[in-house]
């Protein structure tokens, strides 16, 4: 079972919505990192599907878990998905566009990592982040204000 976790939307480290905030405050932050998949965009967040046999990566950071199953139980409820033992969750998987995987994740600094994250359960029609990274992208299309 690993005890990383590897976000690549709204919960990056950078990001300042305040469940990545509250993630920072219970987990280590060790650094970047990319899997294997595609990023899709559904506007105000990110979804992924991962494969290794995907020739994209998609980027994101990676968090040590040190506040054990509650943190990851907390992540479940925020993602909209529920552990496959816990039948009588709030939150069931089948009701969610994610689930919790484990994935190979490659480290900036080097090395790799097995790592909890949330993929997409089916391709969606939606516009693919060629890039990989959510945060590069949403400062590409944000609106800029017009000079005088």
């Amino acid at each position: 079972m690993p005890d990383h976790l590897f976000v690549y939307g709204t919960l990056r480290a950078e990001g300042g919505h305040p469940m990545a905030r509250r993630l920072r405050a219970a987990a280590r932050h060790i650094g970047k990192g990319s899997a294997r998949g595609l990023l899709y965009d559904f506007g105000d967040y990110p979804g992924a599907v991962f494969g290794s046999k995907e020739k994209y990566r998609v980027i994101g950071d990676v968090f040590v878990l040190r506040a054990g199953p509650r943190l990851l139980a907390d992540r479940d409820k925020y993602e909209g998905v529920s552990r496959a033992d816990d039948e009588e969750a709030a939150w069931p998987e089948a009701e969610g566009m994610f689930h919790r995987i484990a994935v190979e994740v490659s480290l900036d600094q080097g090395g790799t990592v097995e790592a909890w994250t949330y993929c997409l359960k089916e391709s969606p029609r939606a516009r693919v982040i060629g890039s990989g990274d959510f945060i590069a992208d949403r400062r590409l299309r944000a609106p800029r204000p017009a000079r005088p």
